[in-house]
Parts: C-alpha cells; structure tokens; sequence
C-alpha cells in the first residue's frame, strides 16, 4: 500500500501540472480535487503519519490564507469607490501628450501599485485605458500590454504582499514585510529598469508621433480625475484602513503584529467600520478569488505529501551535491546554490505558473539549507531573496506565467491588431526574462558579497 500511495502522490502531481500547463481542467478544482483525495486515502489507510485533517494546520500555510483573504476584503471597496480610475487618469494627465512619458509613468505606476494593492486590479483598470488611447492615435498596443504586464509582476515581486508566491516564500522563511522592502525592492527597481531601457529602444519608433496625434493625445488630458471618484466616503473608510495595515505589516513581528494576524484585523475592523450589509458581503463575495484559495489548499497538501515520501529530500539531496566537489569553498558553494535557486524557477515557472513554482521550491530550498548545515556549510539567508526574485521574474516568461498575464491576454482576445498570444507573448518576454535573471544574479551576488 506504501508504493501505491507513492505512485498516487506523483501521479496527482503530475496529472495537476498537465491541467495548469493545457487548461484542459480548471488549476483550483484539480489541485483541491487531489489532495482532497491524497487526505482521503491517507486516513482511510494510515499510510504516512501527520496527513489527515486533525493536523491540517501543520501542513496547510493558513498564515498564507489568512493575508490573502483580509486584503481581498478590503480591495473590492477600494476599486468600486473609483480609486484605480483616479490613477489611470492622472497618469495620463501626467505625461501632458508625450507617448513615451506616457509609457514610462505607466509602467513606474504599474509597478508600484502592484506592490501594494491587487495587480490583476491593476492590470484591468489600466488596460483599457491604454487601449482606448491607442485606439485613438492609430498605435498598435502590444508593446504597452506587454510593459503593463511586466511592470506588474516586477512591482509585486518588491513586497511581501504584492505577489502569492511572495507571501508563501515570505511565511515559510519567517520574512517581515520589511525585510522584503528592504532586501528586494532594490533589486526589482534595478531590474525594471534595465528592461524599460531596453524595451524603450526597442519600441523607440512607437513612441514618434505627428502633430495631430500628439492633439488626440492631450484629449485625454481634459478628464477631470475627480470625476472618476464615486463614492469618496467609501474611498477614505477603505483606503484609510489598507494604510493602516500597510503601517502595521512594517511594525516588527515581535510585537506580535504579524501580517496575516494584521491582514485579518484590517479585515474585520473594515467590516465594521463599513456596517457592512447584505449587498456588501455579496460584493466580496463576487471578488474572493476563491480559486486562489482552493488551489493552495490543494497544493499544500500534495507538497506535504511529496515531502512524506522523500521527494522533497531527494530533490535536495541532488543540488546540495554540487558543494561536495573537492576543494570547493562555503563561499563558492553559496554562489552556485543561489545561482541554482535563481534559474531553476526563473526558466520552469513560465510553464508551471508562479504559485506552484513556489509551493514546490519552499520545501527544497529548507532541506538544502538542512542537508548543507549537516555538511558543516552555513547557508546564506540571501537564498530565499533569490527564490523570491527567480519565482516571480519567471511568471513573465509565458501567457500563463502569472495571473495578470492570463488576465491581460484576455482583455486583448477581441483586438485586430495587438492581441496577446502565447506565441507572440514568449517570443517578446522570453529575452526581458533572461536579462531579468541575469539582473538578479549580479544582485543578489552583490547582496552576498560585498554588503
């Protein structure tokens, strides 16, 4: 029964990431379908001790679980006052009819609202505006979907709340949200731009406009921003409470004021504030990504389960081995480790998605750092920044890479001309993503070396 369990749990795995990569059954159901099926037989069979629903906490990242779902209380309110419009706007105001300015500001705001509030918001509030504009001065948008969706999976890489595979990797190795902000908002703003040079040479002749599209352009410009806002008392009740549970994810976790317990507290204490009624809990509700939820649930339990039969391990035990060649120092040991960690996720997520990319390195990285402390070798902490920088610069490898992407494809399926396919998406992003990893690389080994 051993080994039919063994087969099951490899099989699942597989058989998820088949669905993820062909979308021939949803991500969320699949996942939650197999490891709902993985406890099942585990406890009808009492085969590997610990995966059962008694000791669903100790497997199961509720930490993970309970940011996400005290920010999504909150998120619905702030895009329904009109706050995202607001933005959109004033970044057109801002760039007063020049398109490259235009492109720029965008992707600056891009990245920093995607570090702090919701990315696919983002993403779906800036889009259209986008492609109304370029509808209007006669612009192919593609270079412009492909820099939003950049600029948002860069921006969310420089929180601990700004991308799921952030907080994943953030609770499993005990990260603040300051440390994030302090240790990898550098490396993604050096990053981005270096990838907004490059684009920006690449699309320089998009960027030349004539007299009279530089007129249609300022059009946009006499939108009052105001005008956006629909409901301001709503805007001040929900921003307010997201900045104070912005403050408290800076407040140091000693003090108890850890950010899934701060998460949950903005979360109900909105709720309150709020008076929420019948219509407002359907509201949130409607914008729970629910599927999100489900499939970590089910991931988390095919990856205790993978680490229940020594797969995890074994994985572990073929990286470490590279510090076992003679004569190797721990600092030379150290390099090739993050570099590993940096490329392995960095060229895989694309295909696998960012999330499960992250759920399935978590465990390997811990056992690397435990095989490596066996072996008399300290691991350098930096290994984590790196698996945080090559899981999500990787999500914009491919279409399916991360949300957003999915996202933005979407919104682009009825253009003429501009449409994001998975073709056209790769051929783009594919070169941005390996100077991405090459960026990372030369940071996270300044980080190791020199700071």
């Amino acid at each position: 029964m051993d080994i039919v369990f063994k087969f099951l749990v490899v099989a699942f795995l597989i058989w998820v990431y088949y669905n993820l990569i062909s979308g021939k059954m949803n991500k969320a159901a699949s996942a939650f379908a197999a490891g709902a099926i993985l406890i099942s037989f585990n406890s009808i069979f009492n085969i590997v001790p610990g995966l059962d629903l008694e000791h669903l906490s100790e497997f199961v990242d509720f930490k993970t679980i309970a940011l996400l779902v005290g920010m999504m209380i909150i998120m619905p309110f702030i895009e329904k006052s009109g706050f995202f419009q607001y933005l959109a706007i004033n970044v057109v105001r801002a760039s007063k009819g020049n398109l490259l300015a235009l492109y720029l500001i965008t992707s600056l705001t891009v990245a920093v609202s995607s570090a702090f509030l919701n990315n696919v918001s983002t993403v779906m509030v800036f889009v259209p505006v986008i492609l109304a504009i370029m509808e209007t001065i006669d612009k192919n948008p593609f270079p412009f979907l492909i820099m939003i969706i950049l600029s948002a999976n860069l921006g969310g890489t420089a929180t601990l709340i700004g991308d799921p595979p952030n907080m994943i990797i953030g609770f499993a190795a005990e990260k603040s949200f300051t440390e994030f902000l302090v240790n990898v908002s550098p490396g993604v703003l050096l990053t981005l731009g270096v990838l907004l040079f490059l684009m920006v040479r690449k699309e320089r002749e998009v960027f030349k406009l004539s007299e009279d599209k530089k007129k249609l352009l300022t059009q946009f410009m006499e939108t009052d921003p105001k005008s956006q806002i629909t409901d301001k008392r709503l805007l001040m009740k929900s921003f307010s409470m997201f900045f104070l549970a912005i403050i408290g994810f800076t407040l140091p976790p000693q003090w108890g004021f850890d950010p899934a317990v701060v998460a949950l507290m903005a979360g109900g204490v909105f709720l309150i504030v709020l008076k929420a009624d019948d219509n407002d809990m359907q509201e949130i509700f409607s914008k729970m990504e629910w599927g999100t939820i489900f499939f970590f649930i089910g991931m988390f339990v095919i990856v205790f389960a993978l680490q229940s039969i020594g797969v995890i391990d074994l994985i572990g035990t073929a990286i470490i081995s590279v510090t076992k060649i003679p004569g190797i120092t721990q600092t030379v040991a150290n390099i090739i480790l993050m570099l590993l960690i940096i490329w392995v996720p960095l060229l895989l997520t694309g295909v696998m998605s960012a999330v499960p990319m992250a759920m399935i390195m978590v465990p390997i990285v811990q056992s690397i750092i435990e095989k490596a402390a066996t072996a008399g070798i300290v691991i350098n902490p930096d290994i984590w920044w790196a698996l945080v920088m090559g899981t999500c610069f990787g999500g914009n490898m491919t279409v399916v890479g991360a949300a957003a992407n999915i996202v933005v494809a979407g919104m682009s399926d009825k253009l003429e001309r501009g449409k994001v396919t998975f073709p056209k998406f790769f051929q783009y992003a594919y070169p941005l993503v390996i100077v991405s990893g090459v960026v990372a690389s030369a940071y996270i080994l300044f980080k190791y070396l020199v700071l």
